[in-house]
């Protein structure tokens, strides 16, 4: 990595995200709507006591506040790698950047950057603003959510490079991010605890790395697990990440030559 690179595509991006005032506002105060709403809901379930919500110190609004947040870098990861690509190929530049010093695997990266790191700024904002609506942060053990994060989002991107193998190969990707999105937030346990589905249903969401990402950030925030006692999930993530990520590079890599061969590498 090259920090002055880096640095370049990370200005470049925000000065660009801001261009767009409005946009870029309605990001962050969407936050300040959709917490209280999550809270009003949060209230409403937490007057049934429901058992399966006794593992994540029986806060609704605490589980979901979570669940949403975690569930934003997956989005960020399915789409920043194949944006990136689209609009490479939209303003024709592709073939230029498989010329110059900086390789396509590096621009890719580069130009994730601040989409991750907007990302963070997210997801402290909404347990920041979680707070104000009660949500207990007392236990959370920052260095057990830090690193659990790291491993959640290591793991995401692999799904992210997929999709932009595919825009190369077929030039849409976007059934493909949405069925991954689709099947994290309802098998991941975003809006319901995994214990409480059908033992099939368990099945399935054990195959998601984002079910054990967030399983692995709610016990950090919630009830206050530590490194130590978060390794199951990070042996689980570290998995994923192994297997995934060459997959994910050795099909990119594909797809660059299977396009060059063709001469479809700018085609979209």
């Amino acid at each position: 990595m090259h920090p002055r690179i880096a640095w370049a595509f990370l200005r470049r991006d925000f000065k660009i995200a801001t261009s767009y005032k409005a946009a870029f506002v309605m990001q962050i105060a969407g936050i300040f709507v959709a917490v209280p709403l999550f809270y009003f809901m949060g209230d409403l379930v937490d007057g049934a006591k429901l058992k399966a919500l006794d593992a994540y110190g029986g806060s609704y609004f605490g589980f979901l506040i979570i669940g949403v947040a975690l569930l934003d870098y997956l989005a960020v990861s399915l789409k920043s790698f194949g944006n990136s690509l689209r609009e490479s190929q939209l303003t024709g530049t592709l073939e230029i950047v498989l010329l110059s010093p900086t390789s396509l695997t590096e621009v890719l990266f580069y130009s994730s950057l601040w989409f991750f790191l907007f990302t963070s700024i997210r997801f402290v904002l909404y347990l920041l603003v979680g707070a104000m609506f009660q949500l207990d942060l007392a236990n959370a053990n920052v260095l057990g959510a830090f690193s659990m994060l790291a491993l959640s989002v290591l793991s995401f991107i692999p799904f992210g490079i997929f999709t932009a193998a595919i825009i190369m190969l077929i030039k849409r990707g976007d059934a493909l991010n949405g069925m991954i999105a689709g099947a994290s937030m309802f098998f991941g346990g975003v809006l319901f605890p995994v214990a409480s589905m059908p033992e099939w249903m368990r099945f399935l969401a054990q195959l998601l790395p984002f079910t054990h990402a967030l399983e692995g950030m709610r016990q950090a925030i919630q009830t206050g697990s530590g490194v130590a006692d978060l390794t199951h999930y990070y042996l689980i993530l570290g998995a994923f990440v192994v297997v995934l990520m060459p997959l994910s590079w050795g099909l990119f890599a594909y797809a660059v030559r299977r396009t060059r061969e063709t001469g479809s590498l700018g085609h979209y």
